[in-house]
């Protein structure tokens, strides 16, 4: 039994952790886009352009995230009990709060939207093939360290072998 908590948290399994994070990429957009851009059949302008939302994507993304550091460190209770007396007052704080992750969401999309403009359709099914391919190469490499975080009572078989259904297959 592991009596420690890694990074902070608690993360049963090693490998399984639930935080309640932000779906928005850190920094950058594009990027598996950008590297595969002969495979993906990318033009110029369309590289020129993916690299110009990403850097409007990575400048409103870091001004959020400096606003909500400086949130969170105004939620801050240092010194005290928390009880009413503490919570109350930060009613609001903790609003603008929640209304920041939500920027910070809806960010992620907006600016994915505005990338995804830039290509045709079948330019974003090969980058989704190209990322799901890696993601299974990847989880496949994993698989001996990912049943051994959920053994005995679990495992995983393997990747299954579908165009449609991708990832790990589980097993009791």
């Amino acid at each position: 039994m592991c009596t420690s908590n890694h990074l902070g948290s608690s993360m049963p399994g090693y490998m399984v952790d639930t935080p309640v994070t932000s779906i928005a990429s850190r920094g950058a957009l594009f990027t598996r886009l950008l590297a595969h851009h002969n495979e993906v059949g990318l033009t110029y302008e369309q590289i020129t352009g993916s690299l110009d939302v990403s850097g409007e994507y990575h400048q409103r993304y870091n001004e959020l995230s400096y606003e909500f550091a400086k949130v969170t460190e105004a939620l801050e209770i240092k010194w005290r009990r928390i009880d009413n007396d503490a919570i109350s007052p930060r009613e609001e704080l903790l609003k603008k709060h929640a209304q920041l992750f939500l920027d910070h969401e809806y960010l992620f999309f907006e600016m994915t939207k505005k990338g995804h403009d830039l290509l045709s359709d079948e330019q974003i099914e090969r980058a989704e093939m190209i990322y799901h391919t890696e993601k299974e190469e990847m989880l496949e490499a994993l698989l001996p360290a990912l049943n051994h975080a959920v053994g005995p009572n679990f495992g995983f078989t393997g990747v299954k072998n579908s165009a449609n259904i991708s990832g790990l297959a589980f097993a009791l």
